[in-house]
Order: structure tokens, then C-alpha cells, then sequence
């Protein structure tokens, strides 16, 4: 197993997790930084239950003019800020990925708390042959041979996960268990993913 991103030690009834990226998890709450440049789409994913999870509470740091777009199956549903208001207030749960085109730049704070339990395990049904716009909702980064986020490891062989690099799509495939290339996720990110097979992927949030 590779090195974990995501430092983890079990302290009473909390948990204090610290990533490389310095984002600090205390007890079952915690942050999510994510920069998002002024007039350029990112994709970005909420990785925190904020206890409303919409458009209005996870994006009410950003500017008005901003655009959130989520994925409805087919294509996107656009919601933008305008006086101080998100318009439609689409829901955003954990584990949903969204693009933002923020009006100026900014570096977004998400915060919430972690669902899963320490030691606990948290599972995400992904249908077969279709594209999903997903993200770990445990706050983990990895790649996709990683068992830490544990996504490439459930996933069948000929299966796709692409990730938005600012201009477009960079795809990898699975063939005879191994990813290629293989792409990093980050926490605070989406991703497209096509299973070949109707799959679970379960996350786990280590106790130690």
C-alpha cells in the first residue's frame, strides 16, 4: 500500500487528521481549501457535510457572479450568485462533484464535518457504462492504484475516470488491474468515472 496522504490518529472519541496539503480535520469537523481562479472553470467537489449541502451554504464564500454547474446525467444544470443569492439553490451533497467559474479569484473554504465514523466505512453505488460526476466523500487524496482513496482498486478493468486538467479531459483506463495513466486525485475534487460493471466503492476512514 502507498504511503497515505492523510495522517489519521484516534484520540478518545475524536479524530484529528492532518493531509499534506496542511488541511486540518478536528474531531468530526474540519476545512477544505480549494483556489479557484477568476473566469476559468474548475472542478471541484464538496467533500464536507455542512448540514444544508446546497448551492446557497457551499458556495457562500464565492463572489457574485460566480456559476456553479452540476451534472445531471445528460448535461449541466447551471445555478449563478446574484445579490448575494444562488439561483436555483441546487443541492450538493458529499461526494458530488460540480464545476465553478468563479467571478474573481478566490481560495474557497469548505467546512463540515466528516460522516464517516473513525474506523468506519462509507459506500458509493456506481452504476455501469454510463459517466458519473463523483468525488471521495471521505477528504482523502490519492491516485488510482491507491487502496487509500480506494477507487481504482473497486473499479473493473475497462473502466474510465477522467479528471479536468483547465482545458479538457485527461482519461485513464484500467487494463489487467493497473491504471494508466495513473492520475492523482486531490481532496476538493471531482471526477468523471465510467464503470465497466454496476460497482460499490468503499471508502474506509482508518482508526489508526
Amino acid at each position: 500500500m502507498k504511503t497515505k496522504t492523510l495522517l489519521i490518529a484516534a484520540a478518545a472519541l475524536a479524530a484529528t487528521v492532518i493531509s499534506s496539503e496542511a488541511q486540518v480535520y478536528s474531531g468530526i469537523v474540519g476545512y477544505v481549501t480549494t483556489v479557484m481562479p477568476a473566469g476559468t472553470f474548475v472542478l471541484v467537489s464538496n467533500p464536507l457535510d455542512d448540514g444544508t449541502n446546497t448551492t446557497t451554504s457551499v458556495g457562500q464564500n464565492l463572489p457574485n457572479k460566480s456559476i456553479i454547474e452540476v451534472w445531471n446525467g445528460s448535461g449541466f444544470t447551471a445555478s449563478s450568485k446574484a445579490g448575494g443569492v444562488w439561483t436555483p439553490d441546487l443541492p450538493l451533497p458529499p461526494g458530488t462533484g460540480f464545476f465553478v467559474d468563479a467571478k474573481t479569484s478566490i481560495s474557497n473554504t469548505f467546512v463540515g464535518q466528516i460522516d464517516t465514523p473513525v474506523g468506519g466505512s462509507v459506500t458509493n453505488a456506481l452504476p455501469a457504462g454510463t459517466f458519473v460526476l463523483i468525488a471521495s466523500t471521505i477528504p482523502f487524496s490519492g491516485d488510482l492504484n491507491d487502496t487509500n482513496l480506494n477507487l481504482g482498486p473497486s473499479l473493473a478493468n475497462k473502466s474510465i475516470v477522467e479528471v479536468w486538467n483547465g482545458n479538457g479531459y485527461t482519461a485513464s483506463s484500467k487494463a489487467g488491474g493497473v491504471w494508466s495513466p495513473d492520475l492523482t486525485i486531490t481532496n476538493g475534487e471531482g471526477f468523471f468515472v465510467s464503470s465497466k460493471t454496476a460497482t460499490n466503492w468503499v471508502q474506509t476512514l482508518p482508526s489508526n
